[in-house]
Order: C-alpha cells, then sequence, then structure tokens
C-alpha cells in the first residue's frame, strides 16, 4: 500500500492494491474541542509543564478524574446545603410572613419581599435538578445557565432594591444618597449582565452530572465583585447613620434592637458576598464558584428577615405608651413606613398635647422622614 500525505491538508491519501485513494480524513474540529472540553474541569484546561505529557488523544489524564470525582460532588452538596439553610429559615419564619405581609396590605416591598421569597426556592430547585439529573441535554442545559444566571443576578438586585429603600430612609429621603446609590445599582446590573452575555455550558468528563455555568471571560468576575462593592456601600452609610442613634437609644430595647439588627443583618450580607469574592480569587481553579450559592441563600434569608423585623417591630409599638418613648415611636413609625410597613401605636388613637410637637423631638429623630412606596 502506498501513502501520499500533504500535511498541509486535513487529509492524507493511501492507495490500495488497485491503485484507488482512499481518505482519511482527521478529526474534525468539533470532536477536537470536545475532546479540549473533557480535558478540563470547571472550564479551565490543566497545563502540563512537559510538551510531551500534553493530552492529545481521547483518553483522560488520571489526575483530571481525580479532581472531577473530588470537587463535583462537594459543590454538588454545597448548593444542596445552602438551600438547606434558606428552607429551614423560612419554615422558622413563616408565621411571622402569614401575620406580617399575607395578613397586611400589599404594598411595593411587599411584592419585591414575596418575589425574594418564593422565586429564590425556585430557582435553587432547578439548579439542584440540573446539577444532578443526567437527562438534561447539553441544548438544554446551555439554555438553561444563562437563565440561571441572569436570575440570580435579577434576585440579588432585588435584594438591594430593599437594601436602597432602607438607606434612602435612613437619611431623611435624602437624594443626594438616593442617586448614587442607584446609579451603582444600575452599574453592577449592567456589568454583572456583560459577563453573564459571555457565559456558557462547561464539558465535563464523560461519565459525569452537571449542568454546571461559567464563563472565561475578563469581566466575569464582576459577577462577584460588584454585588460586594454595593453592600459595602450600604454597610458603610448604614453604620454611619446609625452608630449615635443606637448609643442614644439603647435604654430602649425596641429601637436599639431594631437598629442593631438593621446592621446587623447588613453586615451578614456583605460579609457572605465578601467570602464569595475571596473564595472566587483565592481558591483553586475548580472551586472557584462554590460560594455562589450560599452567598444568594444568606443574601435571600436576611432580606426577609429585615422586612418581616421591621413590620414585626411596627406591631409591637401598640405597648409602648408611655410619653418617654414617644420620640421613638415616632423614629419607628416614619423608618417602617418607608418599607411599607404598618405601624398602630397607642400613640396613633389619643391626642397629644402641645408638649409633645415636633419641637420636642430630638434632631436625631427628626431627620428620619418617610419614604413610603406606592
Amino acid at each position: 500500500m502506498q501513502t501520499n500525505c500533504d500535511h498541509s491538508f486535513s487529509q492524507c491519501n493511501r492507495f490500495g492494491n488497485n491503485g484507488r485513494p482512499i481518505y482519511i480524513r482527521q478529526r474534525s474540529k468539533a470532536t477536537r474541542s470536545s475532546l479540549r472540553a473533557q480535558s478540563s474541569f470547571f472550564s479551565l484546561q490543566v497545563k502540563s509543564t512537559n510538551h510531551s505529557h500534553k493530552m492529545t488523544s481521547s483518553p483522560l489524564e488520571p489526575q483530571i478524574l481525580e479532581n472531577a470525582a473530588r470537587y463535583l460532588p462537594a459543590s454538588k452538596y454545597f448548593q444542596i446545603a445552602a438551600y438547606v439553610v434558606l428552607v429551614y429559615d423560612h419554615i422558622l419564619t413563616f408565621s411571622e410572613e402569614v401575620e406580617r405581609v399575607w395578613k397586611k396590605k400589599i404594598t411595593g416591598v411587599s411584592i419585591l419581599f414575596l418575589i425574594n421569597r418564593y422565586v429564590t426556592h425556585l430557582l435553587f430547585i432547578l439548579v439542584i435538578d440540573a446539577f444532578n439529573d443526567p437527562t438534561w441535554t447539553r441544548s438544554v442545559c446551555n439554555r438553561f445557565v444563562s437563565f440561571e444566571g441572569f436570575s440570580t443576578v435579577a434576585l440579588i438586585a432585588i435584594c438591594e432594591i430593599i437594601m436602597i429603600l432602607r438607606t434612602y430612609a435612613l437619611y431623611g429621603q435624602s437624594r443626594f444618597v438616593l442617586i448614587p446609590l442607584m446609579a451603582l445599582w444600575i452599574l453592577q446590573l449592567t456589568s454583572s449582565s456583560i459577563a453573564l452575555h459571555a457565559g456558557f455550558s462547561l464539558s465535563l468528563p464523560p461519565g459525569f452530572v452537571g449542568c454546571i455555568f461559567t464563563g472565561s471571560s475578563i469581566l466575569f468576575p464582576a459577577v462577584w465583585v460588584t454585588p460586594l462593592i454595593t453592600d459595602s456601600v450600604i454597610f458603610l452609610l448604614t453604620i454611619w447613620r446609625t452608630r449615635n442613634f443606637i448609643k442614644e437609644h439603647k435604654n430602649t430595647p425596641t429601637i436599639y434592637i431594631f437598629s442593631r439588627d438593621g446592621a446587623m443583618y447588613f453586615f451578614i450580607i456583605f460579609l457572605a458576598n465578601l467570602l464569595n469574592t475571596l473564595i472566587y480569587f483565592l481558591a483553586v481553579k475548580d472551586l472557584k464558584g462554590v460560594g455562589a450559592s450560599f452567598s444568594h441563600s444568606i443574601t435571600a434569608t436576611m432580606i426577609s428577615r429585615l422586612v418581616l423585623n421591621l413590620r414585626s417591630t411596627g406591631i409591637a409599638l401598640d405597648g409602648e405608651a408611655t410619653d418617654p418613648r414617644m420620640t421613638s415611636i415616632k423614629f419607628m413609625r416614619q423608618t417602617i413606613a418607608s418599607l411599607g410597613g404598618e405601624v398602630v401605636s397607642a400613640f396613633d388613637r389619643v391626642n397629644l398635647d402641645d408638649d409633645h410637637d415636633n419641637e420636642a423631638i430630638p434632631i436625631s429623630v427628626q431627620t428620619f422622614a418617610t419614604a413610603k412606596l406606592p
């Protein structure tokens, strides 16, 4: 058999005994891409320091299979654990939700609360199924991962809208606070959307199941970094505004707890996003995205508790009917109303005399104004 090869073309001619050429094509471009994809886990190729060990054939290196067997189940367990936290907290606070949200007038923040509360559950269930269901085809997975990424960004944005509204209320409806925060929020949405647009579903080695979203764009870390920046600014503004108020009202339990809890919720959200960002930049390549589900779960949980805390405190004010508490009740009425809450206190059912006009209210309390949603 004679052979005549031209390496500048993608074929090699072999001549049989009858003199007719036999065409043997090299691997197609799709096959070569598939093999390259299999050589990576979580969309990152394994690099060898010796070119003689570089993968050029279909068998996978043992290290790749070992990493897949180790890190893929860890990511799945972490996803499930994050959802268990979300479900557990929902069970603990469901009775409060019924009393403070379902039985009250629906407001703008009530709608945001319910979207955050229940759409987050739906998204987690879909993601867990995509992580573990072997019947998901590659085409379905490619469409789903884009939906997953943009849905997560949208839900995080809803949580941050509630945080921005509370900060706006704390600063007396100041446009100098609202406008920069909204600009930062829009920048976060824009950069995250651009980064997600270049995302894709990664190819796992044969035998491994998982519909996992990843990206290789230089802007992809913006999905982690921009929420951290927004949360940091909101947290610092909250601490700056409430630090003196907490000190002044330390002997007023309801107001002290309200202010302390608000700052604590924001701090936990900031801490979760900080941890998520540090994991992305410092963890091994195969575990860079493992903290995303935990960060989302904690953010959704804390925002739900924040809204319920505001409304629960509003109801509790009914028992505070002594004159020294009047300024605190005014503060609570204004701040809770700013998030669509409903405050009914004993002072709403009596006529205050002239001794309880606005002049008797400390400046630190007067500055908290109402920013009620439609």
